[in-house]
C-alpha cells in the first residue's frame, strides 16, 4: 500500500539532486501498481470511481502531478520530455492464486474494452495500452492521435529529439516525431511486430496477420483489417 508513495518521494528526491547539480537527467519510473493485488495498495483516503483498480490509479495520477510540479521548480519543465505508457493489456486470464488473498476480485484486473484478448497473447487486448507524450514545443496540445506506435519507438523518438546519435545496428523502432508534433501526420508506420515469448504476428497498415499454435501442435492462421474491425471478430 505505499509502494507508489514511495517510488514517487525517491524520483522527486532525484529531480530535486539533478537540478541542483544543473545535470540532465534520466527517470525511468515503473511502478508496481496497478498490478495485482490492488486491493492492498489502494489508499484509504481515495475513493474514485472503479472500485480498488480506480483508486490506485488516482493515486498514481497524483504522484505524477507532484512529480511534474517538481520538474516545474527545478525550472526543467520546458526542457522535459514525458513520456507515460504501459506495458500490457488487462491480466483477465490471472491464474487462481491471484484471488486467494480474500480481497482481490476479477473486475480489479480491468477491462481492454472493445479489444479482445488480454495479457500475454496477441490480440490487440493484450497490447495495446495508453501512450501519453509531452514535450512543450514539440508535441501536439490536447490531441488524441489514433495510429498506433510501439513502446520500442521511444528510443529513436528521444534520440531524435534530443539530437543524440543512434547505434549503427538497425533498430526495430523508428522516430514517431512526426505523429507527435503534426497534427493530422499521414505517413504510414512501419509494420508492427507482435512478441509474445516467440514471433506470433505483423501488423502492416490496416491489416494484421497472427500465425499461432494450438495444444496440439496445429497451426491457426489468422487476418484482420484492424480499420474496420478493431475487436478482431472476423477473420
Amino acid at each position: 500500500s505505499t509502494l507508489t508513495r514511495l517510488y514517487t518521494s525517491e524520483s522527486i528526491r532525484f529531480v530535486k539532486k539533478a537540478a541542483a547539480g544543473k545535470k540532465p537527467f534520466f527517470l525511468y519510473l515503473a511502478y508496481n501498481m496497478p498490478h495485482l493485488p490492488v486491493a492492498w495498495g489502494q489508499r484509504s483516503d481515495i475513493r474514485a470511481q472503479g472500485g480498488a483498480l480506480g483508486n490506485v490509479i488516482e493515486d498514481m495520477d497524483q504522484s505524477l502531478a507532484k512529480l511534474w510540479k517538481e520538474v516545474e521548480v527545478a525550472g526543467q519543465a520546458d526542457n522535459t520530455i514525458f513520456i507515460f505508457t504501459s506495458d500490457n493489456g488487462p491480466w483477465i486470464n490471472a491464474p487462481a492464486r491471484m484471488f486467494e488473498d480474500g480481497a482481490t476480485q476479477l473486475y480489479d484486473v480491468g477491462s481492454a474494452g472493445i479489444f479482445r484478448g488480454h495479457k500475454a497473447v496477441s490480440y490487440e487486448g493484450g497490447h495495446r495500452v495508453p501512450f501519453i507524450a509531452f514535450y512543450k514545443g514539440h508535441t501536439l496540445v490536447k490531441e488524441v492521435i489514433s495510429a498506433p506506435l510501439s513502446n520500442i519507438d521511444v528510443l529513436p523518438t528521444v534520440a531524435q529529439w534530443t539530437h543524440a546519435e543512434l547505434p549503427s545496428n538497425t533498430l526495430d523502432g523508428e522516430s514517431v516525431t512526426g505523429w507527435l508534433s503534426r497534427k493530422n501526420y499521414s505517413k504510414e508506420h512501419r509494420p508492427i511486430y507482435y512478441v509474445n515469448r516467440g514471433l506470433e504476428g505483423v501488423k502492416d497498415g490496416d491489416w494484421k496477420l497472427r500465425i499461432t499454435t494450438d495444444t496440439k501442435g496445429v497451426k491457426l492462421y489468422e487476418m484482420y483489417n484492424l480499420n474496420w474491425d478493431p475487436s478482431e471478430r472476423v477473420n
